[in-house]
Order: C-alpha cells, then sequence, then structure tokens
C-alpha cells in the first residue's frame, strides 16, 4: 500500500509536470472571437478528461458524478468545493468543436508528458474509440 500523503496522489503529481499553458493557442481557431466565453474553460476540460483517464473513469457521465464528491478532481480541473461543475455533456461538444484529430493530438501530448515523467506507462487505453498509448503506474 502506498502513502496517502495528498502530494503523492496521481494528480498532485501530474499537475507539478503538466504544463497546459499552450493549449489556449492550440484551440483558439475552434472558437469564434469575441462571441462570449466558452461555456467551459478548455483547460479544465482537459484536466477533467486527464483525471478520468488518469483514475481510470472512462464514462464522462461518471466522471462528473464522481467530481461531485472527490475534491482530487475538483482541485485538479480548477474548480473549487462550491463550484458548479459542467454538465458531463459539455466533455463530449468540447472534443466535437476541437475535432477528433486536434483532441487526440492534445491528448497524446498530455498523456506523453505523464508517461516521460513516470506516472504513466506504455499501456494501451480508449478515450472517445481513439487508442492512447498510456497507463497510470
Amino acid at each position: 500500500m502506498g502513502s496517502c500523503h495528498p502530494d503523492d496522489h496521481v494528480l498532485a503529481r501530474v499537475d507539478r509536470v503538466r504544463d497546459l499553458s499552450w493549449l489556449h493557442d492550440e484551440v483558439a481557431k475552434a472558437y469564434t472571437p469575441n462571441l462570449g466565453r466558452p461555456a467551459i474553460d478548455p483547460e479544465a476540460a482537459l484536466r477533467l478528461m486527464l483525471a478520468g483517464f488518469l483514475l481510470g473513469i472512462v464514462h464522462d457521465r461518471r466522471l462528473l458524478r464522481e467530481a461531485q464528491v472527490n475534491l482530487a478532481i475538483r482541485w485538479f480541473a480548477g474548480f473549487g468545493l462550491r463550484d458548479r461543475l459542467p454538465d458531463y455533456s459539455s466533455l463530449t461538444r468540447i472534443r466535437q468543436r476541437w475535432g477528433a484529430e486536434r483532441f487526440r493530438r492534445i491528448f497524446e501530448q498530455t498523456v506523453s508528458a505523464c508517461v516521460q515523467a513516470g506516472i504513466a506507462n506504455g499501456e494501451v487505453v480508449h478515450v472517445d474509440a481513439s487508442l492512447i498509448r498510456a497507463d497510470v503506474s
């Protein structure tokens, strides 16, 4: 059994190594400028999806139900204890807006950083019918 110190939690380890500052530029073309803000911040959405992936929660509906009570997921995705979480369908809409190829590229880049940091290894998992090589260690 591993340590239960919060700094050892997989999401805390990922947060220390995963810089997503590039994401907004990467997805900017998928949004209409000056037409309001996206319903959910792209980085928060990606962090939710990454948390689900790392914790083995593959269905958006189950992920958002878990995020209701899981402080680690809320913290990792940038939501406070009382913040309202997005509807699970927002994640599907974001993947559609970004497009399958862009989403796969973004997610693979994000997961590969986890692999390089020793947080994940090279097993194959499914993410929305796309194969992504990685698994939580």
